[in-house]
């Protein structure tokens, strides 16, 4: 039987043909010709998953999107990783991973970060690419030709998540990225055994900080994060008169003016006088207003404080959280918020305390909140409504 002519064939027959194939196949038809790699690019719908890793080599992980998940749906991930020549000897070129549905795919090169970095041209000309990236155990200058090859990548525009653990000896390379990387980012999650760190620049706009590890977050590193829109910060070093600090800034608009969520725990006995003295702060009883944040979870009442734009930043003190805004506020809810309200009656405080209102339902029953703290913290809250 005589070799089928794929580029004889009108597009859709080939089309169809191509969109067959696993992404190994895909990749390795582009690479013949700059025409095989435009068929391809022409060719593909699906979207492709993509993750990057530094350890005993350079490893590219690809799915093709949906595939990427904890259950195996059928030999989709392919890992291309990146050698020297001189493993060339001791390593498969193809290694087949029958229990968890997966490909590994040796490359060799005597320059291999420039083999990773052509393959990931490749991948982005064929591909509609999401990107993840780990940046653990890379080599400063390695680091650097990632970051320039990104900022110079015209199709990709959002790294989904970035993977950080900090060290004692890794701090510079945080910087480095944070300094120097010009797209914008979803998440960054950062992992930490050090609490005793300079203040970081941010140059790219981020949707989402989370930190697990030491506490580290002091007011200046807070404050510093310009370009940050949420953050989830754990255990901090953050004091009651370094959260009033915070919210005076915001309030006059010095600081984090794209916020809109900042949690975290502040390593204090909570004084809440403290916190909002000098703010103009109103305190809105939960029985007033109810006002949602992703989705479903719904805050009633809070503690309204206005920037000097217009825009509210609630801090969410005498608040109840529901899932719905047509729940019923429990009764012990209510009678916490009048107990607090007269604890606050004579004091030379500048907060306002609302009253009661009539739209929102109040229930006989009871709500019992628990709070999963880290020991002696307090949960710190503030959200920017849109």
């Amino acid at each position: 039987m005589s070799p089928l002519p794929l580029l004889r064939l009108p597009f859709l027959p080939l089309q169809n043909i191509i969109q067959t194939w696993n992404i190994y196949e895909i990749y390795h038809f582009a690479k013949v010709s700059k025409r095989t790699k435009s068929v391809a690019r022409a060719a593909v719908r699906k979207p492709l998953d993509i993750s990057l890793t530094n350890g005993e080599c350079f490893l590219i992980k690809t799915s093709f999107a949906g595939n990427s998940g904890i259950v195996p749906r059928g030999p989709e991930t392919w890992l291309f990783e990146l050698r020297d020549n001189s493993e060339r000897d001791n390593t498969d070129s193809d290694v087949y991973n029958e229990k968890d549905v997966y490909h590994t795919l040796n490359l060799f090169s005597d320059n291999p970060l420039l083999l990773f970095l052509d393959t990931l041209k490749l991948l982005f000309e064929v591909f509609n690419c999401s990107i993840t990236i780990y940046w653990i155990g890379w080599k400063s200058e390695d680091m650097r030709q990632v970051i320039d090859w990104m900022n110079g990548c015209d199709k990709l525009t959002t790294i989904r998540n970035v993977h950080f653990s900090l060290n004692i000896n890794n701090q510079m390379t945080l910087s480095l990225f944070l300094e120097t990387f010009q797209k914008k980012l979803g998440r960054l999650i950062m992992y930490s055994e050090v609490s005793d760190i300079a203040p970081l620049k941010f140059s790219m706009e981020i949707e989402r900080l989370s930190y697990y590890g030491a506490r580290w977050v002091n007011l200046p590193i807070l404050m510093s994060m310009n370009t940050c829109k949420r953050f989830y910060l754990g255990a901090s070093l953050l004091s009651n008169q370094d959260i009033n600090v915070f919210l005076r800034s915001w309030k006059e608009g010095k600081s984090n003016s794209i916020l809109e969520v900042l949690h975290v725990y502040v390593p204090d006995q909570e004084d809440w006088k403290a916190i909002l003295n000098g703010l103009g702060a109103v305190v809105r009883h939960p029985t007033k207003v109810t006002r949602c944040y992703i989705n479903n979870l719904w805050y009633y009442g809070g503690v309204d404080i206005q920037r000097v734009d217009g825009k509210i930043g609630t801090v969410m003190w005498t608040h109840y959280v529901g899932s719905n805004e047509h729940e019923k506020i429990p009764r012990n809810i209510i009678e916490e918020f009048e107990k607090t309200k007269q604890e606050w009656v004579g004091t030379n405080s500048d907060v306002v305390f609302e009253e009661k209102g009539n739209e929102i339902q109040v229930s006989d029953e009871e709500k019992i909140i628990e709070q999963h703290l880290p020991e002696n913290c307090f949960n710190f809250t503030f959200v920017v409504w849109k």
